[in-house]
């Protein structure tokens, strides 16, 4: 009986762990964006209408260097979260 809670414990505790590891994956951009430079407000100001506007705003702007490791998946949750088309 010991055992089966043991291993029933340390399940819920690495299924917890993988759980926390996704939802930060989701929220690449949300982690720094905040506040003033939200990611809302920046599109907005830029006038930015569409996905490639974004990718290229992104890859080509002064931040570049910050976001080299997005990758085509991390824009198209940003673009899908910002309605863009």
């Amino acid at each position: 009986m010991k055992r089966l809670i043991a291993v029933m414990v340390t399940v819920v505790f690495v299924l917890g762990f993988g759980v926390l590891g996704f939802a930060a994956d989701m929220d690449k951009c949300g982690s720094c964006h905040k506040g003033d430079k939200a990611l809302d407000k920046i599109v907005k100001s830029k006038k930015i209408e569409s996905c490639d506007a974004l990718m290229k705003g992104v890859k080509e702007g002064k931040a570049a260097k910050m976001h080299e490791k997005l990758t085509a998946d991390d824009y198209k949750a940003a673009c899908k979260t910002l309605n863009l088309k």
